[in-house]
């Protein structure tokens, strides 16, 4: 039984492998600071509704600095020493070609991995977070990198936050463009101006490698905005989870 934890600046992703096959998965509001033993009660719950035994294993990636520690401090009370982090020292069996890896998101590397086995090189990832992330996998399986730009989320707290008279919305798909009312005209700003920025991004990134790529998507509001996008793009929500567990195995 493996568990696996991908702490991203908005949402938690939490896995649970039994065998390579995903028994269940859940996202919970990513909370900052928590200490190891509130997030171990974070994860009781659903390991208890899955049914699963204890897992004797588990991986974690995080985006969250301030989380890391407390998070690998719970997962080591729960599997005990067979419990890693995404980072230094630890196999991804994918080569990466940012200047410095350092600073890559470990989250970025989990999708990428798990994209490439998922569709091949060259793929490109869009993940759809507190930012929105598109990471390139090059022809020769090599994590390039790629463009970084604010998510919907923080786009429209500011949205709200700035102009007076526009209310907080919940993000849905809007019935049309040109909308008749503020809370569907800020929808279809949002989603159809997130569809129109990653279609642009996916199309400069072909435009520089010189050939069109597999495109997957990833996180919140992914299958929200890929149904406005001009391109066909793979929805896979439990990527990086796949992505850790295939570097679990690697690290086994």
């Amino acid at each position: 039984m493996l568990l696996a934890v991908k702490v991203a600046n908005a949402e938690t992703a939490i896995g649970v492998f039994d065998g390579g096959e995903l028994a269940g998965s859940w996202n919970v509001t990513t909370r900052s600071p928590s200490t190891a033993d509130e997030l171990g009660q974070v994860v009781a719950p659903f390991l208890d509704a899955c049914g699963a035994q204890a897992p004797d294993q588990a991986i974690l990636c995080s985006v969250v600095p301030a989380l890391t520690e407390p998070w690998a401090c719970a997962l080591r009370g729960i599997a005990g020493s067979r419990s890693r982090v995404v980072g230094p020292g630890l196999k991804t069996g994918i080569a990466v070609g940012y200047k410095d890896p350092a600073q890559l998101g470990a989250d970025r590397v989990a999708c990428a991995v798990a994209a490439r086995e998922l569709a091949g090189a060259p793929v490109v990832v869009a993940d759809f977070d507190a930012a929105l992330t598109l990471t390139v996998v090059g022809a020769d399986g090599t994590l390039l990198g790629g463009p970084i730009s604010p998510g919907i989320g923080p786009s429209l707290e500011a949205l709200h936050e700035s102009a007076a008279q526009l209310p907080e919305v919940g993000v849905k798909m809007p019935k049309r463009v040109i909308a008749r009312t503020t809370a569907d005209a800020i929808c279809a700003g949002v989603v159809h101006g997130e569809a129109a920025r990653l279609d642009g991004l996916a199309e400069a990134i072909w435009r520089e490698l010189g050939c069109e790529t597999a495109l997957v998507a990833t996180g919140r509001y992914s299958e929200l905005v890929v149904s406005a996008s001009r391109h066909e793009f793979a929805c896979r929500p439990d990527l990086a989870l796949q992505g850790l567990r295939i570097i679990s195995a690697l690290n086994r």
